[in-house]
C-alpha cells in the first residue's frame, strides 16, 4: 500500500516524532510510506492565476516543488494531511499545500450530491485522513469546525475524509485506520448564516484584503463597496504583501472596526489569509480587539460552500475578543470584476447598505446578507436542469476561451502525474 504523509508542522517538535513513529509502524507492516516535511519544500502560495488549469493543465506554473508533492499525493493509495492547530485551524503550511492541490482537479463543474463541484482530473483519488495536534485552548467545537471543512475539501477532491484524529490517538490505532478502508465520515450538515452583533458607530474602517491576487482580485471590490456605503474614512491593506504583515497586524490592533475579505480556497481561507490569522496570535492576550466582520466570495454558484469556513471566522472573532459583525457570503464572486456596473448594481447596492448600517452602529443586516448569498442552494427540482446546462459547450466557454488563447485547449484533460 502506498501512503503519503504531508507534515504541515512549521518547526521541528514532538509532532515530527509522532509521524516518524507512525511511518515506522506502517513500514513494518510492509507499506510504502513517503513522509514529506512541507517546511523543507520550496512551496509558493497559490495566487489564483489558474495557470494550472489554462496554461499548463494539471500542473502549477510557478517554479516550486509543488509538482513533486502533488505527484506523491495523486499516486498514493492513502494521504494523511497532518498539522498542528494554530489559531484554531491547521497550520498555514498545510493550508498552502492544500491550495496547491488545485491542479489535481479540473476547472469544469458538475452536479454532485445536488451541489456544484469540480470535475475530477484523475480516474482515481486517494483515500484521505486528517491528523491534528491540539492547542492548549482547543475544544470539541474547534475540532468539529476543522473536520467539517476538511470533509468538504475531500469532497471537492473527489474522495472522502475517512477520519479526523488528534495526536492523542495511539499510533497503532491510527495505523490501523490508515490501512483498513472505511466508509468515511458523514458529510457535514448544511449550515445557515451566522448572526452578528450591533456595535457603536465606528469612526474609521480598516479593510484587510485576503485575495492572493491583491488589488486585482474580486475581494477588494466587495470591501470597497461596503466602504463606499460607510462614507467615512477607511484604509485598505493587502495581505498578499507578506513583508508588511507586522504593519497590518498593528493596523488591525488599532482599528475602530475591521473587515477581512477573502476568496474561498479549497473550502476555507487562502494560505496567505491563514498566514495573517496566525500573525494575530499575540493579540489573543489582549482579549479585547476591534469589532470584526468578514467577506467570503467564491466561484461556486451557491452560497452554501462558504458556510463552513464562516463557522471558523466566527470562532476566530470570539477567540480574539472581537465583537462579531457577521459574514457576507457571495457565490459566483469570480465574475464580479468582469461584469458591467449595471450587472453589479444590485450587489453593490446591498454591499453599500451594509456600510451604511455600520456607520449607524448596526450589525450586518441578516436580510441583506441573505439576498447577497442567494442562491444559497439550488432547489432539488433544478438539479436535472443544472446537469443539462453543464453538458452544453457554453457552460465551459469561460475556461475553454482561456485554454484556446494559451494554446492549451487540446491538453485540457492532461494528467501529468499519472
Amino acid at each position: 500500500m502506498k501512503i503519503t504523509i504531508l507534515n504541515g508542522n512549521p518547526r521541528s517538535s514532538g509532532f515530527d516524532d509522532y509521524l516518524l513513529a507512525l511511518k515506522k509502524v506502517l513500514e513494518d507492516q510492509s507499506n510504502s510510506v513517503v513522509l514529506i516535511h512541507l517546511r523543507e519544500l520550496t512551496l509558493r502560495y497559490c495566487i489564483g492565476c489558474w495557470g494550472c488549469w489554462v496554461k499548463t493543465p494539471g500542473q502549477c506554473v510557478n517554479s516550486d516543488q509543488s509538482p513533486e508533492m502533488d505527484r506523491a499525493v495523486i499516486n498514493a493509495d492513502f494521504v494523511l494531511w497532518a498539522a498542528p492547530l494554530v489559531m484554531g485551524f491547521p497550520s498555514e503550511l498545510l493550508k498552502r499545500a492544500n491550495d496547491k492541490h488545485l491542479p489535481l482537479i479540473h476547472p469544469y463543474m458538475e452536479v454532485d450530491r445536488g451541489e456544484a463541484h469540480h470535475v475530477r482530473r484523475y480516474p482515481k483519488s486517494p483515500r484521505v485522513g486528517l491528523l491534528l495536534e491540539k492547542e492548549p485552548f482547543t475544544d470539541e467545537r474547534d475540532l468539529k469546525i476543522v473536520t467539517d471543512i476538511y470533509c468538504r475539501t475531500a469532497l471537492n477532491f473527489k474522495t472522502r475524509l475517512e477520519f479526523s484524529l488528534t495526536t492523542e490517538t495511539p499510533i497503532e490505532d491510527l495505523a490501523g485506520r490508515i490501512t483498513h478502508p472505511s466508509t468515511g465520515l458523514p458529510l457535514p450538515e448544511y449550515y445557515s448564516a451566522t448572526q452578528g452583533v450591533s456595535i457603536a458607530s465606528p469612526a474609521r474602517l480598516t479593510l484587510l484584503n485576503g485575495s492572493p491576487r491583491g488589488r486585482k482580485g474580486n475581494t477588494p471590490i466587495f470591501l470597497q463597496e461596503i466602504a463606499k456605503g460607510f462614507a467615512g474614512p477607511s484604509e485598505m491593506h493587502h495581505l498578499v504583501c507578506l513583508k508588511q504583515t507586522g504593519e497590518m497586524v498593528q493596523a488591525f490592533a488599532k482599528a475602530d472596526c475591521a473587515l477581512i475579505g477573502f476568496p474561498l480556497y479549497t473550502d476555507s481561507m487562502p494560505g496567505i489569509t491563514k498566514h495573517f490569522f496566525e500573525a494575530l496570535g499575540p493579540l489573543l492576550e489582549r482579549r479585547k480587539n476591534p469589532p470584526l466582520g468578514f467577506v467570503i466570495q467564491s466561484g461556486f454558484p451557491e452560497g452554501l460552500h462558504s458556510r463552513y469556513v464562516e463557522r471558523y471566522v466566527e470562532r476566530l472573532a470570539e477567540r480574539l475578543g472581537s465583537p462579531y459583525l457577521g459574514t457576507v457570503v457571495k457565490g459566483n464572486g469570480e465574475g464580479t470584476r468582469l461584469m458591467t456596473a449595471a450587472m453589479n448594481a444590485r450587489l453593490f447596492r446591498n454591499l453599500q447598505s451594509l456600510g451604511i448600517g455600520l456607520a449607524s452602529g448596526e450589525r450586518f443586516n441578516p436580510g441583506v446578507l441573505q439576498e447577497i448569498a442567494s442562491p444559497e442552494r439550488y432547489p432539488r427540482v433544478l438539479g436535472p436542469l443544472f446537469r443539462f446546462f453543464l453538458r452544453l459547450p457554453i457552460a465551459h466557454s469561460y475556461f475553454d476561451g482561456m485554454l484556446k488563447e494559451n494554446g492549451s485547449y487540446e491538453q485540457r484533460f492532461d494528467r501529468p502525474f499519472e
